[in-house]
C-alpha cells in the first residue's frame, strides 16, 4: 500500500478540533473534503454529518444522506471526498474494532480525542484492503 499523507490548514484544523468538542460528551463525526496531489490528500474543508448511531454515544455512524450529498458534489466537480472524522470522547484516538468493521479502504479516518470537553490529540489512519488493518498516516500541518 502506497503511504498516504494528510495535509490539513491550521484554519480548518481548528475548526475541526471545535466540531469534536461540540459533540461532547458522544461522538461528533463527519465528512473530511479537499484535493488530492500526489501522495497527498489536501483537506481543505469538512462537512459536519449527524451521528445516526442512535444506541451508544461511544460509536459513530456518518448521515448517509450527508455522505450521499457529498458524494455528489463530488461528482459534480466539487472537493473530494478524502475521508472522515470522528472524536473519541475520554479515549485515545485509536481505532476501535467497529471503527474498523466499518471501514472502507483508501479514505483517511481522522480521530480525535476529547478529553473533559478539550480536543487533545489527533492521528489518522487508513485502512489497508488487504490486511485489513488500520495503518497510521502523517498529518501535515500548513
Amino acid at each position: 500500500m502506497t503511504r498516504t499523507q494528510l495535509e490539513i490548514g491550521s484554519k480548518v484544523g481548528a475548526d475541526l478540533l471545535a466540531s469534536a468538542a461540540e459533540g461532547y460528551p458522544g461522538e461528533a463525526c463527519g465528512i473530511l473534503l479537499g484535493r488530492i496531489e500526489g501522495d497527498r490528500r489536501v483537506v481543505e474543508g469538512f462537512r459536519p454529518a449527524p451521528n445516526r448511531w442512535s444506541e451508544r454515544e461511544d460509536r459513530y455512524l456518518v448521515d448517509p444522506e450527508s455522505l450521499r450529498r457529498a458524494l455528489a458534489a463530488e461528482e459534480g466537480g466539487g472537493p473530494r471526498v478524502l475521508g472522515f472524522y470522528h472524536s473519541h470522547p475520554d479515549a485515545p484516538p485509536l481505532p476501535s474494532e467497529t471503527d474498523r468493521e466499518l471501514a472502507w479502504p483508501w479514505y483517511h479516518y481522522v480521530i480525535i480525542r476529547v478529553a473533559a470537553g478539550e480536543p487533545e490529540e489527533t492521528r489518522a489512519w487508513e485502512l489497508d484492503a488487504d490486511t485489513g488493518r488500520f495503518e497510521e498516516r502523517l498529518i501535515g500541518y500548513t
